[in-house]
């Protein structure tokens, strides 16, 4: 059947590429569609471009478009989409195609996972394979000792709360993003050192790049899984010389994590904070051609990194609103010039918008939200934002980034999505396709169509 099929009838190659678009398909029509829609005001102008003639003009429309949130908890139809883009950018990265060249495939790639240090034990639940396991047995009676099974509400707290480090815990959080940033640096001076070239001159023989996503451990913790891929010179284009392996970046990439420090400013409250990566490290190959053969294939690491795109805090047992006042942003009082301080009205000086007795939430996640808000006044501080992302348990990163020249972006990738809906639209085709024709657009935000947001300090969050 696949002989007489004509596969480019439909925009593709191979059968199995024409069965993964036919899924994700069914897929996105079973999402239905946006919950959070956002309502726009306005209309569109058509202008004649050789006369300036107006021929058509739109006022006092209205209209609904997807609210665009990544967050499957927050709206299953835009995450979806978002998991779609997140799968093809990085897949494109690993096997060619959305102006990537194909030749990636064969260069050397790792896939990689860094986590946080431990700040305290913490209840352990069932193993991966999910066969119960005893909770830290100790010898000397000090450990639980119970096997936890997989919904029990103590996987992830602390075995002692007293002694647990919940400040190197929001710090973690909080500065992850600055102390990857610090270990790529790092990764690239290591890798020339063990190449025996100077650093200056790496750009001249192979580029590093990388697209990462951050996910949430059941402690509350965040900890990143990226893919690194070693180019040529002139980027994706071109293969780096036969002579630079993934073996050379792999002992890169563990000599780096290891040595890779961060230190957060000096404070009288807390000295100097130093931001370092846990022990726990995790390189694997991707291809069976690379390193010991046992590799990862780039539609798994796809998948992998395109799920936790549309997660958050909630994989980690909570999920807040923002919960810093935006008005006093998060003081409790209003700084007028030329005039004192006076309480904020709209969060009755408390600096929070909401209340946490609103939600059940657990006492561990309770407190890692206090330090953030009490961490949060230290002025040395300040640059980490810690009460604006306290509902975050202080991380505030992206949670999906990468190089500039690892694949496409996700405007391109949006971008390819509106045209087509666009040439498949009969109000709008026949504009698109006419060189004659100028169409101007002013839209103006005119609210949300869901349900209002919560009124300050309530006790119950809206499903």
């Amino acid at each position: 059947m696949t002989d007489t099929l004509d596969l480019t009838a439909f925009g593709v190659e191979n059968l199995d590429q024409l069965v993964r678009i036919a899924g994700a398909t069914l897929e996105l029509q079973s999402a239905g569609t946006c919950e959070h829609p956002i309502r726009l005001v306005g209309g569109r102008d058509v202008i004649e471009k050789a006369t300036g003639v107006l021929l058509e003009s739109g006022i006092d429309r209205q209209i609904s478009v997807p609210c665009g949130n990544r967050r499957a908890t927050r709206c299953t139809h835009c995450s979806t989409l978002y998991k779609y883009d997140a799968y093809n950018l990085v897949a494109a990265g690993l096997r060619g195609g959305k102006a990537t060249p194909d030749t990636v495939a064969v260069h050397p790639r790792l896939f990689i996972t860094l986590t946080a240090p431990s700040f305290g034990p913490i209840h352990l639940g069932p193993a991966k394979d999910g066969t119960l396991r005893p909770c830290h047995p100790r010898r000397d009676g000090s450990s639980c000792g119970r096997y936890h099974r997989a919904a029990d509400p103590l996987i992830g707290t602390p075995l002692h709360p007293e002694t647990y480090d919940y400040t190197g815990h929001v710090l973690f959080n909080a500065a992850a993003g600055r102390l990857w940033s610090v270990t790529t640096t790092e990764i690239r001076r290591t890798f020339a050192r063990l190449l025996g070239i100077p650093r200056r001159e790496l750009r001249d023989h192979v580029t590093l790049t990388f697209a990462k996503v951050a996910e949430y451990q059941q402690r509350g913790v965040v900890h990143f899984h990226a893919v690194v891929r070693l180019d040529g010179p002139d980027g994706p284009d071109t293969p780096p010389p036969a002579w630079i392996t993934a073996d050379h970046l792999d002992r890169a990439i563990r000599e780096a994590v290891t040595t890779a420090r961060l230190d957060l400013p000096d404070s009288k409250a807390l000295g100097v904070p130093v931001v370092t990566w846990g022990r726990q490290l995790d390189i694997r190959p991707i291809g069976a051609d690379q390193l010991d053969g046992d590799g990862l294939s780039d539609v798994t690491v796809a998948r992998y990194i395109a799920k936790y795109a549309t997660k958050g805090a909630e994989t980690a047992g909570t999920e807040l609103p923002p919960l810093a006042c935006r008005d006093c942003t998060a003081t409790g009082y209003r700084q007028i010039e030329g005039h004192a301080p006076t309480p904020c009205g709209t969060c009755d000086a408390t600096g929070r918008r909401y209340d946490l007795d609103a939600w059940e939430l657990r006492e561990h996640h309770r407190i890692l939200i206090e330090t953030c808000w009490r961490l949060g006044a230290v002025s040395q501080l300040a640059a980490l934002r810690l009460r604006q992302w306290a509902h975050m348990l202080g991380f505030g990163g992206h949670f999906a980034t990468k190089s500039r020249t690892y694949s496409t972006t996700f405007g391109a990738l949006r971008q390819e999505r509106a045209d087509y809906m666009a040439a498949h639209d009969p109000l709008t085709a026949a504009f698109a396709e006419s060189e004659d024709l100028i169409v101007i657009n002013h839209w103006s935000f005119a609210g949300h169509d869901d349900a209002p947001r919560l009124p300050k300090r309530v006790k119950e969050w809206p499903t």
